[in-house]
């Protein structure tokens, strides 16, 4: 399966907690212009804040996810095609645990073999500050990432990448979205 990241911001914020019947309503504008592409959501990371939203979805082709939301009129920063490095499913998280979103920039580009060297860097840290690393979607370019870990703070994240010297772009706690089964 192809993979692909949408990346939103929302001003004003969207009213905090978002909530599934919330999300829904929010992107219920999206519904046709998905299905008729073949694009499967799989789910969405949305700040505790309702300001920020990644979208994960499962993709025909690259563009798919960026022409429904152009058709659907939705603004996005960002859609980018995606490879999922992971260490344990997002959806089979328990309901309630306490994600955290890192986005980051590579210069230069992540590969597979530098992203395994840093997590063994970070074993320590990832104990030390009790951060479970979850799932990274990182670009076919190896420049942008999206890591969500298992975390109590957002600053905690931050604490992990100043320890192991790697910059971040944003860092924020997320609520899971998922479909309905």
């Amino acid at each position: 399966m192809k993979f692909a990241i949408a990346e939103m911001t929302f001003s004003p914020p969207l009213s905090a907690p978002v909530t599934y019947d919330d999300w829904m309503q929010t992107t219920q504008s999206l519904d046709h212009c998905i299905e008729s592409r073949q694009i499967q959501w799989l789910y969405s990371l949305v700040s505790v804040k309702g300001d920020r939203s990644i979208c994960v979805y499962g993709v025909p082709y690259a563009d798919a996810v960026r022409e429904a939301y152009r058709e659907a009129r939705m603004a996005f920063q960002q859609v980018w095609p995606a490879e999922l490095w992971l260490d344990q499913e997002p959806t089979s998280v328990p309901q309630g645990a306490s994600l955290v979103v890192a986005e980051v920039i590579f210069d230069p580009p992540m590969t597979k073999t530098y992203y395994d060297e840093t997590k063994i860097q970070a074993g320590g840290c990832f104990h030390e500050l009790n951060i479970k690393p979850l799932v990274s979607l990182i670009s076919l370019d190896g420049k942008n990432a999206i890591c969500l870990f298992v975390a109590a703070s957002a600053e905690d994240v931050r604490s992990l990448y100043r320890k192991i010297n790697k910059p971040f772009k944003h860092v924020w706690k997320a609520t899971l979205i998922q479909p309905k089964v």
